[in-house]
């Protein structure tokens, strides 16, 4: 039995010598990445704990985001309607500046119309009344009368 313990001391002292640095590599290496894995972990932890606070604070935030949103729709519709309402007067100008102007076009052609009408009754009846009262003789005057002043012209 001798034998088997000086075998077995021999046998560890051999995995010891030859073994003590690979084993030693292997467990500092594995340390090596707990101790990362953990800065990970803790790393992670501290950036979600980060998102929550600004996830927490926009929360927070929330209904004053909501009433300033709010209050800037309601300033672009103001500002909206105001240009709307401005561009509806102008074209509302517009339109009323063609109506007058058309109307006083309708009346001018109106007037030039009835002054037309007017001066054509106006020559029949007074072509009617000189076929009336001129004689033969008057209408021989007036022929005579008239080639002595284009001859003259």
């Amino acid at each position: 039995m001798l034998w088997a313990i000086v075998n077995f001391l021999l046998f560890v002292a051999l995995l010891i010598r030859f073994l003590r640095a690979p084993v030693r590599d292997y467990f500092r290496a594995r340390g090596d990445r707990l101790a990362e894995g953990l800065a990970a972990g803790a790393r992670a932890r501290e950036e979600a704990e980060a998102l929550r606070a600004a996830i927490a604070r926009d929360l927070a935030d929330l209904p004053a985001l909501r009433e300033r949103l709010r209050a800037d729709l309601l300033a672009t519709a103001e500002r909206e309607r105001e240009q709307l309402l401005e561009r509806g007067r102008l074209a509302a100008d517009r339109i009323r500046a063609d109506a007058r102007v058309l109307a006083e076009q309708e009346f001018a052609a109106a007037r030039t119309a009835l002054r037309d009408d007017l001066i054509e009754d106006a020559v029949r009846q007074a072509s009617a009344l000189l076929h009336q009262a001129l004689t033969p003789g008057d209408q021989q005057r007036l022929v005579r009368d008239f080639i002595a002043s284009a001859r003259a012209a």
